[in-house]
């Protein structure tokens, strides 16, 4: 059995350019900016070749994008979402065992008993996805999720795309030694800028020296996490999607404001908005939350009184119940909110997250509150998800939502809304 990671190329600008076809995705630099317009999230490889970072500020970026005729959206999470469901659901025919692991990325296996020839194998989940989705993929297959992750890499370098075509298979000892030499450290999944730094302070400069590290020692010196990681590197499966170990650390939701927001209601409104959106992508996780933190700021590039402040609330008992996070969250609002203050961020942050099946529940109540409470929560998930976000809310969620930023660049929602479906002329 190997593993093999599918990962969409520049999914969200994949997904705009897919109903704008007049913008060659290979040619013209495209880009998706931030829900509040602001910063850059998604770039096509004409956009990268401009120089433009991730995370850039737009105001920066747009007169040299417009320059070489390029184009920037706005995002639509309601779009991008079912293009991503569309992706997933095409692609779990070709393997055993998928597993969702984001909005453009999969893992999944393949069974070499049946599966002669691996490399065409994979071509023919390439040419379905963009045949029946008009999507580019890259795919990445090897012994492990890690090294199938740093496949997936290597079938991204431009360099070698006129030898890969978005398809690397790394089987041998020879093969894998030779793509782990050329990637840095940060480039292998599970490692981060601070561990990559660490570990160049060590001596220790890419991937393939990395895998020639001591688990154990590594474990000691940094965490359990790396030391599994090296594993994976030498072809020994470590990892598990639904490990503890790799369970997120928070869950953070937070938003600019379309306008500066002086009123404590419309702070209100989206504190608690956030937190619905938290809370769901909570349960989605299978996670139960034991602390929130609310935090509220002005613009730091205005002119205007500044103002930034977070407060942190541990839970009496963990819970993803939308209802009581939504009141400890509105408490906290309560005493950050300071009248006279143009604000112009606010959020809402998860953290030390509980494995649902590692709660304690009360062994003599089968009906606890909590239980009551969380039932009501699954209905208004079913409800939503039946008949499209926010068609039930709690009232304190509001409905005007004036402070959202503003989405004049956004795609419109073309799979999934009628009043919004491409005419064709």
């Amino acid at each position: 059995m190997l593993w093999v990671l599918c990962d969409i190329n520049a999914a969200y600008v994949s997904f705009c350019q897919l109903f704008n076809p007049q913008f060659n995705l290979e040619e013209v630099p495209l880009g998706v900016l931030s829900s509040n317009q602001g910063n850059i999230v998604a770039r096509n490889q004409p956009m990268k070749d401009l120089g433009v970072k991730m995370g850039e500020a737009a105001f920066k970026i747009k007169n040299d994008v417009y320059k070489n005729q390029g184009h920037l959206w706005g995002s639509n999470f309601e779009f991008f979402g079912d293009m991503s469901n569309r992706f997933h659901t095409e692609l779990e025919y070709f393997l055993i065992e998928p597993e969702r692991y984001s909005v453009d990325e999969a893992f999944g296996r393949i069974d070499t008993s049946y599966t002669k020839d691996v490399k065409a194998y994979a071509q023919k989940i390439q040419s379905t996805l963009k045949r029946n989705l008009g999507l580019g993929c890259g795919i990445g297959i090897s012994h492990t999720r890690t090294l199938a992750k740093a496949a997936s890499h290597c079938a991204k370098i431009k360099q070698w795309k006129h030898k890969t075509n978005g398809v690397v298979f790394l089987d041998t000892e020879e093969q894998i030694n030779y793509a782990l030499e050329r990637m840095q450290t940060t480039d292998v999944w599970g490692v981060g800028r601070k561990i990559g730094a660490k570990l160049s302070e060590s001596g220790i400069h890419n991937a393939l020296q990395l895998k020639q590290a001591c688990p154990i020692e590594m474990k000691s010196k940094f965490n359990v996490v790396l030391a599994r990681t090296i594993q994976e590197l030498n072809k020994i499966p470590s990892i598990d999607l639904k490990d503890p170990m790799m369970a997120r650390e928070q869950i953070c939701v937070s938003r600019s404001m379309g306008k500066p927001v002086t009123q404590f209601n419309e702070l209100k409104e989206s504190i608690a908005t956030h937190m619905a959106i938290a809370s769901k992508k909570a349960r989605q996780q299978l996670m139960f939350v034991s602390q929130i933190k609310v935090f509220i700021s002005t613009n730091p590039f205005s002119d205007t009184k500044q103002y930034s402040k977070s407060i942190g609330i541990d839970l009496p008992y963990p819970t993803s119940n939308t209802l009581d996070l939504t009141n400890y969250a509105l408490y906290a609002l309560k005493h950050l909110y300071k009248a006279g203050y143009e604000y112009k961020k606010s959020g809402v942050i998860l953290s030390k997250l509980v494995l649902s099946n590692q709660i304690q529940t009360n062994l003599f109540e089968e009906n606890s509150d909590d239980q009551v409470k969380l039932k009501q929560t699954e209905v208004m998930d079913s409800i939503n998800d039946k008949f499209g976000k926010g068609a039930i809310r709690i009232a304190s969620a509001g409905y005007s939502h004036n402070w959202k930023p503003k989405d004049d660049l956004a795609p419109p929602s073309y799979t999934t809304r009628l009043d919004e479906l491409v005419v064709v002329n």
